[in-house]
């Protein structure tokens, strides 16, 4: 009987977890074209990534590992139909039908169509007709005619036309707290 010639350990590694961040967008095609499904992104605040047409090559996590206030950090634009995952401490504007997963201390404006999944400590400004999703201690400031679907120990400010659908225990202030269901 033959041996494998790669051992389990081995094959265990290979599959757990991507090799260092990408710093560049070079990086990041060249990484998808080795045929990565996760690819991290940690690039220097100073730097401008402009990733196109990466449609069905898996999933971009970018990562901010200092907090914004202590840096001259730009923000990260989600445009079309782009599917992105933020942790650490990152800034997102999130436009037109992009999905948007933020984890930790992240920023998210969201406008037009686009979907934001909020959990832990992130923080969202949504108007338009974006949907929310707030999980943990998410901070949501909603106006436009945004839907906010809210769990846990979330906080929610409606204005104008936005509306909640949430769990008891999420607290509800602004203008427009009346639009507001109670989910059982």
């Amino acid at each position: 009987m033959r041996r494998p010639t790669t051992s389990t350990r081995t094959r265990k590694q290979q599959c757990r977890a991507p090799r260092t961040p990408c710093r560049t967008a070079t990086d990041v095609v060249a990484r998808f074209a080795q045929g990565a499904k996760t690819v991290v992104i940690d690039a220097p605040p100073e730097q401008i990534l402009e990733l196109h047409d990466l449609e069905g090559t898996g999933t971009l996590r970018i990562t901010g590992s200092t907090p914004h206030h202590q840096t001259k950090s730009r923000a990260i634009v989600v445009t079309d139909a782009a599917q992105v995952q933020l942790k650490g401490h990152t800034r997102c504007f999130a436009y037109t039908i992009a999905i948007i997963e933020a984890f930790d201390d992240t920023e998210v404006e969201a406008r037009n169509k686009s979907i934001v999944y909020a959990v832990d400590r992130a923080k969202v400004r949504a108007t338009d007709e974006s949907t929310i999703h707030a999980y943990d201690q998410v901070t949501v400031h909603a106006e436009g005619h945004t839907t906010v679907h809210a769990t846990d120990n979330s906080r929610i400010l409606l204005h104008d036309n936005a509306h909640a659908i949430a769990q008891r225990g999420v607290t509800i202030h602004g203008p427009a707290r009346t639009n507001t269901r109670i989910r059982q």
